[in-house]
């Protein structure tokens, strides 16, 4: 049974201060570079053609000629700057600052772009790109739930906390009969802002194995989450936009998420992005945010930007021997390693699932199943739970 709470509050959120502000415009574009920061320094992007950029490596993005900024500034004064701006939409806060998504005539992008990097009350600003990549699952062998507890583990048969979960991932099926039980307070679309976050596509039920492991109702058939009374947050991020990713954290904000877990990478990471993100983690009730390390075998600092934030908690994969799995990314921005297969929930009833992202989702389980007992600080209690070692502990590459 399905229980929706808080949406409305998300709903009027978005209507509100998210409101559309239409304006005529008259100019014409002057340049096709633009240069702004990442989370590893100053970028520069090209265009590529009308739908593409690339950078001075050669990597396209995709390019939807909006723009996303910082700003201090309100809607209206947003919308003032310039005479080619057609909507401005609030997507995030950060501190006393707005993060919004500016939509300026298609024609007039880079003319807009200009102007508002130049303006002193703008203290941020990229091009709205596509650099989030969908993790693919790896393994054979499965593991299940029971045997990640240990005896000393200091979980309880009886929470005393109710924890929320999102999960930022790409379409959930909650007809599932392991999720009769489970409470679901929200489902959210970031790419079409709507209240619905059910698989659209075959393919996409990535989430809903990252569920299964979370928090699938434990009866002793087919498959036991690991924190079952968790409340779940589901937010289906299938695109690749800048602004969805940060419209989905931002949600998981509103909906003061206790653990956040992205079974996925980030090979770009742009600034604004990381201070959407970064100000979630700083918050008095901060979740934990667990990312998967990768699934490329190389170093996750390299592959995932994720990773490099100092807020996020990354996992890699180990196998039945507890060593590092061919596949995972390792090196010195892997916090955690755990098991990198497991049976969860599927569109077809039960498969196995693998690869970092499995192995993130049971870091996140168990992080909410702590919480759920009330112990304090449990990323310090992982490495209680049997088959869960903290990087340092584990052989390098």
């Amino acid at each position: 049974m399905l229980k929706y709470l808080n949406w409305r509050i998300i709903f009027s959120y978005f209507i509100i201060i998210g409101c559309l502000f239409a304006i005529d415009v008259y100019a014409q574009a002057s340049l096709d570079k633009l240069q702004f920061k990442s989370s590893k320094g100053s970028v520069v992007f090209a265009k590529y053609d009308s739908d593409f950029l690339i950078d001075d490596a050669g990597k396209k993005y995709a390019f939807n000629k909006k723009i996303i900024i910082l700003s201090l500034l309100s809607v209206d004064e947003i919308s003032g700057l310039h005479d080619e701006i057609k909507q401005v939409q609030v997507i995030a806060n950060i501190g006393n600052g707005l993060v919004y998504w500016v939509t300026p005539r298609s024609e007039y992008f880079f003319d807009v772009y200009l102007a508002l990097s130049k303006h002193q009350d703008v203290l941020e600003i990229e091009p709205d790109i596509a650099p989030v990549t969908r993790l693919v699952t790896s393994g054979t062998s499965t593991q299940t739930s029971s045997v990640l507890v240990s005896k000393n583990t200091p979980l309880c048969d009886k929470p005393k906390n109710t924890v929320r979960v999102a999960i930022i991932d790409d379409g959930f099926d909650f007809t599932h009969p392991e999720f009769d039980d489970l409470t679901v307070l929200l489902e959210y679309d970031p790419d079409k802002q709507t209240l619905a976050a059910s698989s659209k596509n075959p393919i996409d039920y990535h989430g809903t194995r990252v569920v299964g492991v979370i928090a699938a109702k434990q009866d002793n058939v087919g498959v036991d989450g690991i924190a079952p009374t968790s409340e779940i947050i589901a937010i289906r991020q299938v695109s690749t936009w800048s602004s969805s990713l940060i419209l989905a954290f931002q949600v998981a904000k509103l909906m003061k998420a206790d653990v956040i877990n992205c079974s996925w990478v980030l090979p770009f990471l742009s600034s604004i992005t990381s201070l959407v993100i970064e100000d979630i983690a700083s918050a008095s009730n901060a979740p934990t945010i667990v990312v998967s390390a990768g699934n490329s075998g190389e170093e996750a600092c390299k592959i995932n930007q994720l990773s490099a934030l100092d807020s996020v908690v990354v996992v890699g994969s180990i196998n039945k021997n507890g060593e590092v799995t061919s596949f995972s990314n390792y090196g010195e921005c892997v916090d955690y390693y755990a098991p990198y297969s497991i049976a969860s929930t599927s569109r077809n009833g039960y498969a196995n699932f693998g690869g970092t992202s499995s192995s993130a989702a049971i870091i996140s389980g168990v992080v909410a199943q702590l919480k759920a007992c009330g112990v304090e600080h449990p990323l310090t209690k992982l490495t209680m739970v049997e088959n869960i070692h903290a990087a340092h502990k584990i052989k390098k590459k």
